[in-house]
Order: structure tokens, then sequence, then C-alpha cells
């Protein structure tokens, strides 16, 4: 303990200064007697009365470990008494239950243990509390899952954007692939809004649906907002419904309108799309082509349905999807899921 020689007024102070600005607290246990010695501010830190005297026989701390950390503690502690880490120096961190208010608080030891393993004389060193660094350390490694979870999502997303589009020549199939990745693009900043707070549908259809306002009519007073995971598929089924309108359907005639209403039913968000003043359909398509093949596939990533209706006056599209994956809330629930 270099510099903490408490029998010097230097020491004294270099321990004072420790404990008063980093919250380090110290302690000399004496393993042959089972008694122990530490700086006030350790009790503080487990929310435990300061004993009237030192040295103590029992502290406390053992009985303020949290429950799930406990046993792996007395483990480690025993362990390294033994020696079977071969190392002197005792180091642990551990989740605490503070007595004065229920806060579990995360603490760190840090000692050096004297005398031949398993016949350890005692132990000198200090602890910490290290929550705000712990808490740090978990959010960190969360926005790295994260971050990692989104990157896979658009990569996945990408990928099967380049296996589904279709051309007849490599000019064409670009122009295609590029719209779509552009959507995509678009989509990511609504997908980081929705990350802090859920975004609007009307702000969704006014993204992606914006090269054609003058040929729409929303209605959406009803419908809940979006969380992050459900922007970019709604985004991408949206960006190829218009997609399709605008080469075979209603948005392909000056004249063509397309009216979207958006609800909420029970456990369910309904999503419809209807298209008139195009040209008149005699037929349903006699195949499915590629926006078709990406609209049902962002269907089945929200775990929703989809019912076609060729009508005279144009294609009727209604789309159900759960209210929990929608909206990332149970029905009857009032706040988004964590």
């Amino acid at each position: 303990m270099i510099g903490f020689d408490l029998g010097s007024e230097a020491g004294r102070e270099r321990a004072r200064l420790a404990i008063k600005n980093f919250g380090i607290a110290f302690f000399d246990s004496d393993v042959a007697t089972g008694t122990v010695v530490l700086s006030p501010n350790a009790f503080a830190m487990f929310g435990l009365p300061v004993p009237p005297r030192m040295p103590v026989e029992s502290t406390g701390f053992w009985e303020c470990y949290h429950p799930e950390d406990l046993e792996a503690a007395r483990a480690t502690f025993a362990a390294d008494l033994r020696g079977d880490r071969n190392r002197d120096i005792y180091c642990e961190r551990v989740r605490i239950i503070r007595q004065t208010d229920r806060a579990i608080r995360h603490i760190e030891f840090l000692g050096r243990m004297f005398g031949p393993p398993g016949a350890r004389t005692h132990i000198v060193g200090m602890l910490r509390d290290v929550t705000d660094e712990a808490e740090a350390e978990a959010r960190r490694a969360l926005l790295v899952r994260e971050v990692n979870h989104r990157a896979n999502n658009t990569l996945s997303v990408v990928q099967a954007l380049l296996r589904l589009t279709q051309a007849a020549d490599v000019p064409e199939y670009k122009r295609r692939l590029e719209g779509r990745i552009l959507s995509l693009a678009r989509t990511q900043t609504l997908v980081d809004q929705a990350a802090q707070h859920p975004a609007a549908f009307a702000l969704l259809i006014a993204s992606e649906l914006a090269a054609y306002r003058d040929h729409l009519t929303l209605e959406a007073d009803d419908v809940p907002d979006l969380v992050a995971n459900a922007v970019q598929p709604v985004a991408m089924i949206l960006y190829e419904m218009a997609t399709n309108a605008a080469k075979h359907g209603a948005l392909a005639a000056a004249s063509g309108e397309v009216r979207i209403e958006a609800r909420r039913d029970g456990a369910a968000v309904v999503l419809r799309w209807a298209e008139q003043g195009g040209a008149p359909i005699i037929a349903p398509p006699a195949r499915k082509g590629t926006g078709m093949a990406v609209i049902q596939s962002q269907i089945r990533r929200l775990g929703g349905t989809q019912l076609l209706e060729w009508t005279p006056a144009g294609l009727l599209v209604e789309l159900r999807f759960p209210l929990e994956n929608w909206a990332g809330r149970k029905p009857g629930g009032d706040q988004p899921k964590p």
C-alpha cells in the first residue's frame, strides 16, 4: 500500500483524498481472527450503520449481496483463499442491494492477500461503488448489439432486394434496384427517430409517397404510431405498392387516385389501399411481379396478412398486422414495449 501508510500524516492525507474525491473505501481483514478494519464510507456504500468501534467481527456485507451474485461471489472468494487461481490479488465486482433504499449497486473489490494459499493471514485492499461505470458499459453493450442487429437486418433486406429484383436488361435492373435502395435509405432516418419516439404513419406516407401527394387521400386518425421494427417493412410495402400503381394502376393516369386508410381494429392494425381512375382492370395479372414478392416478404416479416381484390375501378388491398408488431404493445396496453 505504498503512499497509503496510515501511520504517517502523508499517508492519511492521501487516504482522505481518495475517500473524498474518488469514493474509495479501505479495508484490512485479519483472516485468522475473522476481524476487519474498514473506513466508515464502506458501510455507507452498503447502506449499513457504522459500528462504534474497530475492528469488527462481522460487517453484514454478505447479507447485502444480490441473491443472483451471492453464491458465485462466495465461491470466488473461497477459491482465492485456497489459491485455486494462482494469484495473490483478490478482484471482484458484485451487485448488492443497498439497505437504505433497496437500490441495486455495483461494488468492486480489489485487495492483496498475504500468506500462502490455503493459509492466508490477512487481506488489505479497497472497494468502491462502480454503478455508473457498470451501467455505462451495459448501455454500450446494448448499443453495439442494436447496431449489429440493425446492420444484419439491413443487409438481409438488401440481399432480398438483389434476389427479387428482375428486369429485361442491366440498365432497367439498375434503375429498379436503385429506387428500392433509396427508399431504404430514406426510411432509415425514420427508423432512427422511431428508436426514441414512435413514428407517425402520416410521416411515413409523406416520406415514401411524396412524388404522388397530389393523387393521394389519407385517412389515418385512429392508427397507432409505428415502432422502429415496423417502420422499414411498412415503408417498403408502401413504396412497392406505389411503384406498381405508377406502372400498371391508378398512378399511371393523370386522373388516377389512391385512397389510403389505416385504423386500429381490436388487436390488429388494418391498412387499406384503394385505387381508382386508372386503366380498367380486365383480369388479375398472369404472374406475380418483383414488387408483389417484396410486398409479401415484408408482410410476413410483420406477421401480417394480405387480401387482394381486382375490382373494375382498380386494385383494392387490405392488409392486417398484429398491433403488437405495429405499435410495440399488446391490446389494452398504453405504452410501447421496451
